[in-house]
């Protein structure tokens, strides 16, 4: 009978965790991923993300949920109706699959939680050179 492999606790310091620049719009947002869909079963991902000020991520959606914690700074969260302004530390954010959202952040620019679906995963992970730190 093979082994099982026991699980593992994962614990990633502030500077731990693969490290992405994400350049849009003449802004950043520098993005940690903490823990991969991998590690948590195939389930989500999550991570950490600073965007500049006035970094500008326009109005989009996905097949899968998404969801953000503003740890610092404010942000315009886009919500297909109405866009939310003002929105600061302590507020969730969660995004339905097929909701049009999107954000921009104040003159401070921003600290989020994010968690993230497969398929952004993928497309930040999959598609952007880590950060200098990394390689």
């Amino acid at each position: 009978m093979p082994e099982r492999e026991e699980p593992k606790v994962v614990l990633r310091g502030p500077a731990e965790g693969d490290s992405i620049i994400l350049p849009m719009g003449g802004q950043r947002a520098h993005i940690t991923r903490k823990a991969s869909r991998t590690e948590t079963g195939g389930h989500w991902a999550i991570g950490e993300a600073w965007q500049d000020p006035g970094f500008d991520n326009p109005p989009h959606t996905h097949d899968e949920a998404e969801a953000f914690y503003v740890l610092e700074g404010t942000y315009t969260f886009y919500t297909g109706t109405a866009p939310a302004e003002g929105v600061g530390p302590g507020t969730f954010v969660f995004i339905p699959p097929g909701a049009v959202h999107g954000f921009r952040t104040g003159q401070e620019g921003g600290r989020l939680l994010c968690i993230w679906p497969s398929t952004v995963e993928t497309a930040f992970f999959d598609g952007y050179p880590r950060s200098p730190a990394d390689q």
